[in-house]
């Protein structure tokens, strides 16, 4: 009975010495194996938002008379030339004539009272005196509004001027993307002082009632290697990472695309999509 004690204790403790060696195994295994993360392919928008003033070419209808009414809605797209609000006064004729022509509007200068577009056009109703102003005063310009504005006819293209600190990342000519929210493309008329310029051709009708806007700028969009910002190192030669290749650490240099938010993305190179980047 004394001898199987013996054993028993003798088997309990070389149990006990086999868990606490392979538990200080593991410990000291995790402190030498060094922490990593896999490479991921990205895709990022490089953008910058501000907020600034639209311009448009723009032409005030007045109405001489006490009203007038819209024979368009706003909103519409006219030609030039065409009917756009007929005054009060001869609104009976107006709708006496569309009635026996079928339709047709009069010829010019066949009925007084009648107020014709300029020329080919977005109709709107919202006027807010700047319609007058270059595109060079238009930012600090005072509001007039004429006496008897009925609307206007907003024609071309338009241009979005604006304060920024990131005037840096745009140079004249670069062609850039506009959020409003469909996207539409612009260029860079001007990049400096803290003050950008930018012409758009296409999204009349998405800016057509608005003069102030925050819109959203992508200058560019780049692929990469998405790692964290914590795992680069620098030196002498450059920027770089160590990663694991064999069991082992390895130096990587990296070119820099885009720095973001914990993560910097990499061109794509000695750093590929799945290696084990050392954090």
């Amino acid at each position: 009975m004394k001898k199987g004690a013996s054993y028993l204790r003798y088997a309990a403790a070389a149990v006990f010495l086999a868990a606490a060696a392979w538990t200080l195994a593991f410990f000291i295994g995790r402190e030498q194996s060094p922490e990593t993360v896999r490479a991921e392919r990205a895709e990022v928008r490089i953008s910058v938002v501000a907020e600034g003033t639209v311009w448009r070419r723009e032409t005030v209808l007045v109405c001489d008379d006490d009203g007038a009414y819209l024979a368009r809605k706003p909103g519409d797209r006219v030609s030039g030339g065409s009917v756009v609000a007929v005054e009060n006064s001869v609104l009976d004729d107006y709708l006496t004539h569309l009635e026996l022509s079928g339709g047709a509007q009069p010829d010019r200068g066949e009925m007084r009272g009648l107020i014709y577009a300029p020329e080919a056009g977005i109709f709107s109703t919202f006027v807010d005196g700047l319609e007058a102003c270059s595109l060079e005063d238009i930012s600090s310009a005072e509001p007039f509004i004429p006496q008897g504005a009925v609307g206007k006819i907003v024609s071309g293209g338009w241009y979005f001027i604006a304060e920024t600190p990131e005037t840096d990342k745009l140079r004249r000519g670069m062609s850039v993307t506009l959020s409003l929210p469909d996207e539409v493309s612009a260029t860079v008329i001007s990049a400096e002082n803290g003050k950008i310029v930018l012409r758009c051709r296409d999204g009349l009708e998405d800016v057509v009632n608005t003069r102030r806007a925050a819109l959203r700028i992508t200058i560019s969009e780049a692929q990469g290697i998405k790692i964290p910002d914590k795992a680069l190192h620098r030196d002498e030669s450059g920027t770089f990472v160590y990663v694991m290749r064999a069991g082992l650490a390895e130096r990587c240099d990296v070119d820099i695309l885009h720095t973001g938010d914990g993560y910097v993305l990499v061109r794509e190179g000695e750093i590929r999509e799945g290696m084990q980047i050392i954090q």
